[in-house]
């Protein structure tokens, strides 16, 4: 086994193959990769940057991470899709694709048999989670993307050209492994300025408001002054001058005030 290196992990997933037919699974199986490979093109991936692993119903790729994510993720949102419809629309209603797509970045490592990682197994749990099938489900849209909470972090928020960070809706996924997993799904139907319930309930730390306004506490009175004896000037005493106010000496005498 080679030491593990990071790199991009890309997962594609046909909805409802296991209900066609082993003909019409060979027609899936060949636009699912012509699919792949002009998505792959739009985004600058050379052959030789990319190893693809099948999956009978999908493809596993891991791409180098010297590969621009934003590319790949503007290529997946216009190339990927516009080869779907124009695919659907010359096929059969059997041979139809609807597709999940994964973005993922991690360390994975490679034996004899193929790819191994933590990593790896939190790509697939986001492919197969039921909130992302269900996003699926709902849009008239052949496909959906999910990017991990690390490609979201890394890059998505940032709001790169073509890469929209309010059409990316938070969701959670439950792991085998351990804690609660996050991935952020893709629909430019909903903005989050719309508000996203998933979104506020996983990031809010405090409980929820009543909606009423709490008037602030009113502040102390202000201290009335304490009266102060009249003791002259600064030096608490009465000053005197003696002498003669044009020739004789002066003298300055500091009392007590009375």
């Amino acid at each position: 086994m080679t030491e593990p290196s990071n790199k991009t992990i890309l997962l594609l997933d046909v909805e409802g193959s296991g209900s066609r037919r082993d003909t019409e699974v060979s027609v899936i199986r060949r636009m699912s990769y012509a699919v792949l490979h002009e998505t792959l093109s739009a985004a600058s991936v050379e052959p030789t940057e990319y190893r693809c692993e099948d999956r009978g119903d999908g493809m596993f790729i891991l791409i180098d991470p010297s590969v621009p994510k934003p590319a790949l993720i503007r290529a997946l949102l216009t190339t990927a899709a516009d080869r779907l419809v124009s695919n659907n629309r010359l096929a059969s209603p059997g041979a139809q694709i609807r597709m999940r797509m994964v973005l993922h970045t991690g360390e994975v490592a490679l034996d004899e048999y193929g790819a191994i990682g933590g990593d790896v197994v939190h790509a697939f749990r986001l492919l197969d989670s039921p909130r992302l099938k269900e996003a699926l489900r709902a849009t008239s849209e052949p496909s959906v993307l999910c990017v991990s909470d690390a490609v979201h972090r890394g890059v998505v928020r940032h709001a790169h050209p073509g890469v929209r960070p309010e059409h990316f809706h938070l969701f959670t996924a439950k792991s085998k492994e351990g804690p609660t997993l996050k991935g952020w799904y893709h629909d430019s139907t909903v903005s989050q300025a719309e508000g996203d319930p998933e979104r506020a309930g996983e990031e809010t730390a405090s409980p929820p408001s009543s909606g009423l306004v709490t008037p602030p506490a009113p502040e102390p009175p202000a201290s009335a002054p304490t009266p102060q004896a009249n003791t002259g000037n600064f030096f608490l005493g009465t000053v005197h001058f003696g002498g003669d106010a044009v020739a004789g000496d002066k003298h300055m005498h500091g009392r007590a005030g009375r």
